[in-house]
């Protein structure tokens, strides 16, 4: 879509990188190099034919706020979800960069070159890597993303906000998840599909789906209508360390966002996603992506 930043309609390349940033001063100097993020992509990705690098920035509400930048009416802050083992916890951030290629090396370059004028300005509060894993697995090893619209306007109309001040714009969620895969393993296949709702060789959906599966809790319809979103999630982390999956979606409203990450937390109806006994949450924001007019604006000021 032409208003949208580069980053968000197209599919995710086999490598992304997902930056959660604080500002600790000058906000205004960390916003206007925030606005030449798309320059400098499209620099990186002029000089390295079939890179295919693509980047879009977010900011949280309370930096909206203070910028007086126009956002959708039901755009609001990341509050902690769940209880006791299954807990969505909130990160308090200011910037998200999401620059995603066919290399891992260019995406470590356009954020270290994006940050070098800003350095003594932010805080780096969450840097990370994800990568394609096999055919577009989780590592749980089920395929992630299913649902994921694959056209390109069928993911422009899902993902940018379509009228009024905001047209362009994005609304994002940000959270990672670590897996917990040695407890995983330990489950027949059988019983892993039972809590993903869907077959492991093929993704095939279940017909007699566990209200408590990750598809029964996220697959939600309003009047007869599913709410859809569109994923940039992948997996990341070492075998040494941690890993899981990096989960970045962006939607045209934050409504489809909410509903999802409820349920899955319980907040709907008591329910939680089974899911959650193997993943766990370390990061939570809702972030909102600005058109590329309004970031023009933005680097004006």
């Amino acid at each position: 879509m032409e208003n949208a930043q580069g980053g968000i309609v197209p599919e995710a390349g086999a490598f992304a990188l997902y930056a959660l940033i604080k500002i600790k001063k000058d906000t205004l100097k960390v916003i206007d190099r925030c606005c030449d993020l798309a320059s400098l992509a499209a620099d990186i990705a002029h000089s390295q034919p079939g890179s295919q690098l693509k980047a879009a920035v977010s900011f949280s509400p309370a930096v909206c706020q203070s910028l007086s930048l126009s956002v959708p009416d039901d755009f609001s802050a990341f509050t902690s979800l769940g209880k006791k083992d299954a807990v969505a916890p909130a990160t308090d951030c200011d910037v998200l960069v999401h620059i995603h290629s066919e290399r891992h090396d260019l995406n470590f370059h356009a954020l270290r070159a994006l940050l070098a004028p800003i350095a003594d300005e932010v805080t780096v509060i969450d840097e990370t890597y994800g990568y394609r894993y096999l055919d577009s697995r989780d590592m749980t090893g089920f395929i992630d993303g299913t649902e994921n619209p694959k056209k390109y306007d069928a993911r422009a109309d899902v993902a940018i906000i379509k009228e009024g001040e905001c047209t362009g714009g994005s609304v994002v969620l940000h959270q990672r998840y670590v897996h917990k895969l040695s407890a995983w393993e330990q489950l027949e296949v059988d019983k892993q599909e039972k809590i993903i709702g869907r077959t492991k060789a093929d993704s095939i959906e279940l017909s007699e789906m566990p209200v408590d599966s990750h598809v029964g809790r996220v697959d939600i319809k309003e009047k007869g209508k599913g709410l859809k979103i569109v994923r940039h999630s992948l997996p990341y982390g070492t075998v040494s360390g941690e890993h899981g999956l990096l989960f970045l979606a962006y939607c045209n409203n934050q409504h489809n966002l909410d509903v999802m990450v409820k349920s899955m937390f319980g907040e709907s109806d008591g329910n939680t996603d089974a899911m959650l006994r193997y993943s766990s949450a370390v990061t939570g924001a809702y972030m909102y992506a600005p058109s590329t007019s309004q970031l023009a604006t933005l680097s004006k000021r």
